[in-house]
């Protein structure tokens, strides 16, 4: 998954490069922090729907830990992971320090680039203002049971609430940790085979090698969603469950009740989950 922090060095846009605190504790909750929408992360038909599972690791188990941290090192956080008593994992903030005050976000995200822009698909968005301190505590309980799938937590400069026109860098990722987790697999002997398409799983599968696969020949890495399909036909096709298809895409979209979002790409491999 990756190493357990990320300190780059290089240009700033925030100022002169200063030396990073070791993590000590955590910071206190500030009034002014507050939850912000997540993109996907709602009700309805059309978003994705945690897998349920037993809970994997006992309470108050540290499972990842991270520094998200600046190209400068001038704006950073202490990220820790926590099993909670609910079968899900809070992320503990800590030790947030920046030369540049300014309205910040801290997000959960797949994967992330220094400069990316927004993601509405981010787990967990929690925003403070430029006088303010994160909470001490995120839950990540949309992210389900096994969260493993998001490897960095990201800083995102957010929206003041006056003139941001000199501030061409908010809504970019400016901070970033990577996520090494230490949860058990929960389908360790998961395998995929390649059935015939079928009503309901008419979608094309492909390789490793970014070939379409024909027939009944081949190992399946990736599928591609075609109008109709529905989750169960798609999960008989590869010879697994349904919960074995949500726990490889755990934000696969769906509209009713079992309809696949048409055009969307489904994960068939348990390595790149």
């Amino acid at each position: 998954m990756g190493t357990s922090a990320l300190l780059l060095t290089g240009c700033s846009l925030f100022g002169d490069d200063a030396p990073l605190p070791k993590p000590s504790g955590h910071a206190a909750p500030s009034a002014s922090a507050t939850p912000g929408p997540v993109g996907g992360s709602g009700t309805t038909d059309d978003t994705a729907q945690p897998v349920a599972a037993p809970q994997a690791v006992p309470a108050g188990t540290v499972v990842a830990e991270t520094d998200a941290v600046s190209k400068s090192g001038d704006t950073s956080i202490h990220v820790r992971i926590v099993a909670n008593d609910h079968g899900t994992f809070d992320a503990q903030l800590s030790d947030y320090r920046t030369t540049n005050p300014q309205p910040m976000s801290v997000e959960f995200r797949r994967t992330a680039q220094f400069g990316d822009g927004s993601d509405d698909r981010a787990v967990a968005t929690t925003r403070w203002g430029a006088n303010g301190q994160p909470p001490a505590s995120v839950s990540l309980s949309e992210a389900g049971t096994d969260p493993d799938w998001l490897r960095t937590a990201v800083l995102v400069p957010d929206q003041s609430d006056g003139d941001d026109s000199d501030r061409p860098w908010r809504f970019k990722v400016l901070a970033i940790g990577t996520l090494s987790w230490s949860i058990p697999d929960p389908e360790p002997d998961l395998h995929v085979t390649l059935g015939a398409a079928r009503p309901g799983a008419y979608g094309y599968a492909f390789d490793a090698d970014d070939q379409t696969l024909r027939g009944t020949t081949g190992t399946p890495v990736a599928y591609r969603v075609n109008e109709g399909d529905d989750q169960t036909t798609i999960a008989e096709r590869f010879g697994i469950t349904v919960e074995q298809l949500r726990w490889l895409n755990p934000q696969m979209q769906t509209t009713g009740k079992d309809w696949v979002l048409a055009g969307s790409w489904l994960n068939l491999d348990p390595a790149t989950r």
